[in-house]
């Protein structure tokens, strides 16, 4: 577990340095918020322009992540190919796995909102030295509440950041 950790701060490093415009969301955007739960993948919402695009999949290439699906990676570029993927295969994500062990990086087709706003909005959590930009827990809550339907993680998640968000508010009284 540690080793995969490495590779996930690693990761988190390579998209800092390259200035990948990226927020954490998903299950390790929970555990940086304080929710107790095990993830196993880093969920990502991403700006498609093509610039941080190219930088992402150099990224993905520097780890010897390769896609799971059978479509080129290069069709992320493409914006009517990303709605096609959303509306004909019901996809949530596009997902790089590792071919060296468990890592396993998804980048969101779509994402609840604008990522422009998800990006101005976010919380950075220093790990290590690296910025981290996470989803802030009401972005959280958001998506997790726009999941139909709703998985028993979710909606454990749904509940763990509800107390926390109570939490602060009575902290801040």
């Amino acid at each position: 577990m540690e080793k995969d950790l490495g590779n996930l701060f690693s990761l988190l490093k390579e998209l800092a340095g390259a200035s990948v415009h990226y927020v954490v969301c998903g299950g390790v955007a929970c555990v940086l918020q304080g929710v107790e739960r095990s993830t196993y993948d880093l969920d990502l919402a991403v700006s498609f322009e093509k610039e941080n695009l190219e930088k992402l999949i150099e990224i993905t290439k520097k780890f010897d992540l390769i896609p799971r699906i059978p479509e080129p990676v290069e069709n992320l570029f493409d914006e009517k190919k990303r709605k096609q993927w959303i509306e004909e295969k019901n996809a949530v994500v596009y997902t790089f796995v590792s071919r060296k062990g468990p890592l396993q990086l998804d980048i969101f087709l779509s994402y609840p909102g604008s990522f422009d706003d998800l990006f101005k909005n976010v919380n950075i959590i220093q790990i290590e030295n690296i910025n981290v930009l996470v989803s802030t827990k009401e972005e959280l809550l958001f998506a997790k509440r726009n999941i139909i339907p709703p998985r028993k993680k979710d909606l454990l998640d749904i509940e763990e950041l509800e107390k926390l968000l109570d939490d602060e508010k009575k902290n801040k009284n």
